[in-house]
């Protein structure tokens, strides 16, 4: 009969706090007591019907059952992400962005690195440019693998957006919106950054249909990344968006001291480890270093080599995740780790591919003039990057 009354004072106390919630000018600092109330009326109900064949074992799955229903982050007047789950499209919007992007990477590979640009700068033979663009196509694994972890996991995105807010995913999302911002400003500024001194002329200008249809498709995955990105933050802090720099600021810090390897005997963890610093210190030496220290590691000369800055950033990105799953156990383990893996090797294969000119090419070492000023620098971005064709198995 206690149990009876109960039950009834609690249901009828719910039902009050609710109504008040919902009532025009409620508060909604009644939502964690109604959220207790309906808790404890569901236990009692729960145990005023007890099961003759119901064990221990069954009664704690069912309540555990019950909390995961319970949205925690309103009991403690917080917010969480938001509920509605992502578009169904979002997985085949990665996809067309990061063709979007590839194919405007390579568009300019092509059309910069060639004879006659600008005119009248011819090439010494046919081996010097293939060579070139075979070492430059070494960012196409690093982006296609950055796209297509990010349109996996969206596939996996069912219930809502908090599944796309990871650790893995929010750093790529940033540091493809990086790729595709800079890539865009790459193309509008590519007069003033290939620009060839002492002859007012430079090495690319595009104008037209072909400038703004780049900066579209740079621009495409680059408004994507951050969309989702900024999609995926809890309630509170995307309402907020003049928080977004310091979060950022908060997580590549949190990064940059988080880059030494959890364990040094782990071999795996240090090749990873040291890829992130590697690619972290080309991107700094292809951005604010004067040539010929600026055209290391990418070999690109005036032609691009400020551009490869773009995806040794991505390669740090993509190297400190595969640091951090080396350390959790989970890079042999889960696919999208093994689909960045696959990118940084690709990169790797492709970058010796196009070093292994210096024996084909008939021109080498005569007309190789900036990178045979820092030959040593040459060798010891070499050495790093051979860390990428090592095996993940211990």
């Amino acid at each position: 009969m206690m149990k009876r009354l109960l039950l009834i004072n609690l249901a009828l106390a719910a039902a009050t706090c609710r109504a008040s919630m919902h009532a025009q000018g409620g508060s909604r600092l009644l939502a964690p007591i109604a959220v207790g109330l309906e808790a404890g009326l569901h236990q009692l109900q729960w145990k005023s019907k007890p099961s003759p064949g119901r064990s221990v074992g069954h009664t704690r799955a069912t309540r555990k059952d019950f909390v995961d229903r319970v949205n925690v982050n309103a009991v403690r007047g917080g917010s969480s992400t938001s509920k509605a789950p992502p578009a169904q499209f979002l997985k085949w919007a990665y996809g067309a962005c990061g063709l979007a992007t590839t194919a405007a990477w390579s568009t300019a590979l092509f059309t910069t690195v060639r004879s006659n640009q600008p005119v009248g700068a011819m090439m010494p033979c046919w081996q010097h440019q293939f060579f070139a663009r075979v070492g430059g196509m070494a960012a196409v694994p690093l982006i296609v693998g950055g796209f297509g972890v990010l349109a996996c996991s969206a596939s996996r995105a069912t219930e809502s957006w908090e599944q796309l807010g990871t650790p893995t995913c929010r750093r790529h999302n940033l540091a493809l919106m990086t790729t595709g911002l800079g890539g865009a400003l790459w193309t509008y500024f590519a007069e003033t950054v290939t620009k060839i001194p002492g002859t007012g002329t430079s090495h690319q200008v595009y104008t037209g249909a072909m400038k703004w249809g780049l900066m579209g498709c740079y621009g495409s995955g680059a408004v994507l990344a951050a969309t989702v990105w900024a999609k995926s933050l809890p309630d509170d802090v995307r309402s907020n968006p003049l928080s977004w720099p310091g979060r950022i600021a908060d997580g590549v810090s949190k990064s940059l001291v988080s880059l030494a390897p959890a364990n040094k005997d782990d071999p795996v963890n240090v090749k990873y480890a040291l890829l992130a610093t590697s690619f972290l210190a080309f991107t700094g030496m292809q951005t604010v270093c004067n040539m010929p220290i600026a055209v290391m590691p990418s070999w690109l000369s005036r032609r691009i080599s400020r551009k490869f800055a773009l995806v040794t950033l991505l390669g740090a990105t993509t190297s400190f995740d595969l640091k951090e799953a080396a350390e959790s156990g989970k890079l042999l383990v889960e696919s999208n780790y093994r689909t960045l893996s696959k990118g940084v090797k690709g990169f790797g294969a492709l970058y010796f591919a196009g070093r292994s000119g210096v024996f084909f090419d008939p021109s080498f070492p005569e007309h190789f003039g900036v990178v045979n000023q820092v030959p040593g620098l040459a060798v010891a971005c070499a050495l790093m990057v051979a860390l990428t064709l090592r095996s993940d198995e211990k």
